[in-house]
């Protein structure tokens, strides 16, 4: 089986639960598995940034995910996880030398778990709304169209490096393929679903798009920082968890920030 087939099989199998569980899911078990997921993503992002200690961590996230499911507040997730991690830092290390590895681990660590938690309480928050599902499912449309598009528009026709530094095999070419496809499907969703305006739903979709382009090239670069080609390998030919949420991160939180105003949702 190639890499591109290997690829195709795990994404329609990840497609079929991300459908199965985002729209039929009851919310008590929708927001487990949220958390369940949000969980494995702490555990790949620990591993990969070889955090000392790193069921100490792990403990801390632990504790983050199940206030999620418990409806604590984001803003009482956020300050645990950054407060703790930090803590646990300046116990752990101790030589001087070592101190500026491991505070640029702390802040990837913590930029990357903050990104994760905003994200998990966004969906859990559009999920919830009244005609939320359409908002969810077109988000959801718009970043996987863009996806897919870039990665067949950029071979077919890439030729100019976007950011070679940080992702050598994203081109300029493939960014405006799957600019143009994202934009499409979000759009076709929001204005079958909630009969938005498209005026408003445009510009939506452009940022969502954006958003996601800017959340792949971030853990990218937390990638090549490290050194390590997925963040995990639990999902063949996709790597791991964050690999396949990275995209969504800031996506989702954008638009459960502006969808009142652009969609009325």
């Amino acid at each position: 089986m190639t890499e591109l087939q290997l690829r195709i099989l795990t994404g329609t199998g990840l497609l079929v639960f991300a459908v199965a569980w985002l729209f039929w899911m009851p919310e008590p078990f929708f927001v487990g598995i949220l958390a369940l997921i949000g969980l494995l993503a702490s555990e790949e992002l620990l591993r990969m940034l070889s955090m000392p200690r790193r069921l100490l961590f792990l403990t801390v996230a632990v504790m983050a995910w199940l206030g999620l499911f418990l409806a604590v507040p984001v803003a009482v997730a956020l300050l645990w996880v950054m407060i703790l991690w930090s803590l646990l830092t300046l116990v752990l290390v101790t030589e001087a030398k070592a101190l500026p590895d491991a505070m640029t681990r702390l802040a990837w660590a913590q930029w990357m778990m903050g990104w994760l938690i905003l994200f998990a309480w966004s969906l859990v928050d559009m999920h919830g709304r009244n005609h939320g599902l359409w908002l969810v499912a077109g988000t959801c449309a718009g970043v996987w169209v863009a996806d897919i598009a870039a990665y067949f528009t950029g071979k077919r026709w890439g030729k100019h490096k976007l950011c070679p530094a940080i992702s050598p095999g994203k081109t300029i070419e493939g960014i405006v393929g799957g600019l143009i496809g994202g934009t499409l499907a979000a759009m076709t969703v929001w204005l079958w679903g909630l009969n938005a305006p498209w005026w408003t739903a445009l510009p939506l979709a452009v940022l969502l798009v954006c958003c996601a382009i800017l959340g792949d090239l971030n853990e990218s670069a937390l990638k090549r920082a490290v050194g390590v080609k997925d963040s995990g390998r639990i999902l063949p030919g996709h790597g791991g968890f964050l690999d396949r949420m990275d995209a969504l991160l800031p996506a989702i939180p954008m638009v459960a920030a502006l969808s009142p105003w652009c969609l009325g949702v």
